[in-house]
């Protein structure tokens, strides 16, 4: 798993993808008419679930770096 976290995190294409919607669901949320509330709230979820996709791949490969690191020690 560790190798297609690295790939996932070192695709540009998949990074300019998620830079994209991250952008457009920050701008909706900013956008959003004063009264619009669930749009905001909708477009602050998107924005979580972003990084939070970006921080599990992140956090998987610091998990099998830490266990490679543990083993030797």
């Amino acid at each position: 798993m560790n190798g297609e976290a690295q790939y996932l995190l070192d695709n540009e294409l998949l990074k300019e993808i998620f830079d994209q919607l991250e952008r457009i669901a920050i701008e909706t949320g900013i956008n959003a008419k004063i009264g619009d509330d669930e749009l905001r709230r909708l477009a602050a979820s998107e924005v979580r679930a972003i990084r939070s996709v970006r921080l599990k791949l992140k956090s998987l490969l610091s998990d099998k770096t830490n266990q490679r690191t543990d083993a030797v020690a």
